[in-house]
């Protein structure tokens, strides 16, 4: 039955894992000096692996201090709610536009719906660009991005880098198995743009000299439209929310890459995720409702797609390649 591990099973977790790290054991080792049953082994190994506290190579302890420097890496993931709760906070605001009390009296909200972002914005976009003094700040998720629009893109970069203006752009992982944008890429930073990659990009979002933002109103919905804000604290915690998810993302080149064309399904991914989180086939199984065999067999295909030697590798690389963050 999953859960949490009762008091019993944590105290023989620990118990296990304590021998293992003190005495160089594997599991096995040390639950036979321990006299642990079948069924105990088995919640221990499904404790410690979802604590990432076992190397699933060797079946012997992992070093908690790694796994700690491990997870708080990760940590930039727990900014996407903040973000989205600062993006959904401006959608809001475009309903009380009109009333003369403003929580900040020196921000100032415009509001582009879809129909007429593309004109609208793109001009509003152009003219922020062209006005910029000290940087540019760019988040990028995935998008349906075309050559054309692109070109439209670096056009306008190259006229703000001209002024002197610092560019920093942040993009999804996952967008380096395209060849276009690999292609655009090396443009930018041949124009001294500075790129980085992450796993996860919460929102779409433009950032000029600290002082005016462009955001996407629902970091879920394209089509929702987009917000400028203008002035205000607003702005500066979206620029030190950058500034994180800058500061934990990597250099494209420090990025190990996909396939060109690489592609899951929901279904893939989701066997990815679970086995990222060492869960074993009939714990899949039973969570997607299919057969342990059909586990199974994903299992395998996935493995080889991504050049694994191992189940639990084959979810590590999806999750650094940015393969299950992909909407």
């Amino acid at each position: 039955m999953d859960g949490q591990p009762s008091s019993a099973d944590d105290r023989v977790t620990r118990s296990l894992y304590a021998r293992m790290h003190q005495r160089g054991e594997s599991l096995p080792e040390a639950a036979d000096e321990l006299g642990l049953a079948a069924a105990e082994i088995d919640r221990a190994r499904d404790q410690l692996t979802r604590l990432d506290l076992l190397n699933p190579e060797t079946q012997t302890a992992a070093d908690v201090t790694v796994t700690l420097k491990r997870t708080l890496q990760n940590t930039h993931r727990l900014l996407d709610g903040l973000v989205e709760q600062h993006v959904r906070t401006a959608a809001l605001a475009k309903h009380y536009l009109r009333l003369p009390e403003q929580a900040d009296n020196h921000a100032h909200i415009e509001f582009f719906p879809w129909l007429n972002r593309s004109d609208q914005l793109s001009e509003r976009i152009n003219e922020l660009a062209e006005l910029a003094e000290i940087e540019v700040l760019g988040m990028h998720p995935i998008a349906a991005w075309t050559r054309e629009s692109l070109e439209e893109g670096l056009a306008r970069s190259e006229t703000t880098m001209r002024n002197g203006v610092r560019m920093r752009a942040l993009h999804a992982q996952i967008a380096l198995s395209n060849p276009l944008i690999r292609e655009f890429m090396g443009r930018w930073r041949r124009l001294d743009i500075e790129v980085r990659v992450a796993p996860v990009i919460p929102t779409r979002m433009l950032i000029y000299d600290r002082r005016t933002a462009v955001v996407q109103a629902d970091p879920h919905d394209p089509e929702a439209g987009s917000i400028l804000i203008r002035g205000g604290s607003l702005v500066k915690s979206l620029a030190a929310i950058y500034d994180y998810c800058w500061t934990t993302a990597s250099e494209p080149d420090d990025v190990p890459r996909s396939a060109d064309g690489v592609t899951l399904t929901e279904q893939q991914r989701a066997v990815l995720r679970m086995l990222a989180a060492g869960q074993k086939d009939s714990a899949i199984a039973r969570s997607m409702g299919v057969s342990t065999r059909t586990v199974t067999r994903l299992v395998g295909e996935l493995t080889a797609m991504l050049g694994a030697s191992s189940r639990f590798q084959a979810g590590v690389r999806a999750a650094r390649l940015g393969l299950l963050d992909v909407s």
